[in-house]
């Protein structure tokens, strides 16, 4: 199933943890908002592949991998995404073409190359306001606000 031009379902239900991952009518309803308002938006505007390294995530994969227990992945409104190749873009030049480009982002959270490297993109269910929340995960742990002023956090 195409959620968007660029993307499909099974990019983002894809698990290594041998569980049932299959979304609700919803999750993919909050799939295809998401590749719509922020994923084929990105990828048209950089040229590039934006790849999805984790999407929707059941309950059951979601608790396996140790995600939060009220993560957006489960509900289909969040990604975990890379661009660039063969050498990824790292997370801070990642964030502010997101912040650039004004997309509708609930919460945007950058990984330092220990902690993954990817970006996490997370939007609101359509009508609900935006936290407008940029973040950035240092090799340390924790999060730090993030804004463009210069180039890695607040």
């Amino acid at each position: 199933m195409q959620l968007s031009a660029n993307f499909a379902l099974r990019e983002f239900i894809r698990t290594s943890t041998g569980l049932h991952n299959q979304p609700d009518t919803e999750a993919i309803e909050n799939l295809q908002w998401l590749c719509r308002t922020v994923l084929q938006p990105l990828r048209e505007h950089l040229g590039i592949p934006v790849r999805i390294t984790s999407g929707f995530r059941s309950p059951e994969v979601n608790a396996k991998i140790g995600g939060a227990k009220t993560s957006a992945h489960m509900r289909g409104l969040a990604a975990d995404v890379k661009v660039g190749a063969p050498e990824p873009w790292d997370a801070p030049r990642f964030l502010r073409v997101i912040w650039e480009l004004e997309l509708p982002i609930d919460q945007a959270i950058g990984y330092a190359p220990s902690r993954g490297g990817h970006v996490h993109l997370g939007i609101a269910k359509r009508g609900a306001p935006l936290r407008g929340e940029y973040l950035f995960a240092p090799a340390q742990g924790g999060y730090l606000p993030w804004m463009p002023s210069n180039g890695s956090m607040r």
